[in-house]
């Protein structure tokens, strides 16, 4: 009984970091400063958004995806993230001891942000490479000491990777994700990083080739295998201990 109120309690809480998230993808997007305006406000008419009509999921529904005073639909996505960051939480709770899932959890809240402002804005938030560089720390230290230099040698090896790109391509690499992939590649450890470069790389080609467009964002493709991996890896380290 208890554990269920507690796998309840940990859904509730992602949820209420997946409204936080939606305030990191948000005001990005709209050029607003993340501490500006204090309040959530209603981007049609501006009114601010009472506590009560900000419940992660639960205000959704009572107000049928409006805004209570000017009636404009409110985007689904602001649910949907909710609903994805309860369950993540959920799910790393459930199969992580508390300091391998709130690691988890930091790393899955920097990075949905990030998918959404790289692929509008072609930009990477810094709190995202260095949240991941300091869970990438703590867990090589605590989990996995004996793979370390390894996976600084990892880690090098993605930014020298990039860095050639670069120089060939000066417009092809952002700097972004000079920081982004290295990290991540440290996270996932040695033996994932080759996966990590190559469903990247694969993700991004296809991307292009469905769009059409010689830009790419590769931060959202980096983040989308990076956390996969890790996740991977910590879960199949813990299921063979």
């Amino acid at each position: 009984m208890w554990d269920k109120i507690t796998y309840a309690a940990w859904f509730i809480i992602g949820t209420i970091f997946g409204s936080f998230a939606n305030v990191l993808i948000y005001r990005p997007i709209a050029g607003l400063k993340l501490t500006e305006p204090r309040f959530s406000v209603c981007p049609t008419c501006r009114r601010r958004i009472e506590w009560y009509d900000n419940i992660p999921l639960i205000s959704f529904i009572i107000l049928k995806g409006k805004c209570r005073h000017c009636g404009t639909k409110i985007s689904p996505r602001y649910p949907l993230v909710e609903f994805v960051f309860g369950l993540s939480f959920l799910i790393n709770h459930i199969l992580f001891p508390i300091d391998v899932a709130l690691c988890l959890d930091a790393v899955f809240l920097v990075s949905i942000p990030a998918v959404f402002t790289d692929f509008k804005l072609m930009l990477l938030p810094d709190y995202t490479w260095i949240t991941i560089l300091i869970v990438g720390i703590y867990t090589n230290v605590t989990y996995f000491r004996q793979f370390m230099i390894l996976d600084i040698i990892g880690g090098l090896i993605s930014l020298s990777v990039l860095l050639f790109l670069r120089m060939r391509y000066k417009d092809g690499i952002g700097e972004g994700d000079l920081f982004l992939l290295p990290v991540y590649s440290f996270a996932v450890g040695f033996m994932f990083m080759p996966f990590l470069m190559l469903s990247a790389s694969i993700g991004g080609i296809i991307y292009s080739t469905v769009r059409r467009n010689k830009v790419i964002p590769f931060g959202p493709f980096i983040i989308f295998f990076g956390y996969s991996l890790f996740f991977l890896r910590l879960f199949t380290s813990f299921r063979i201990v």
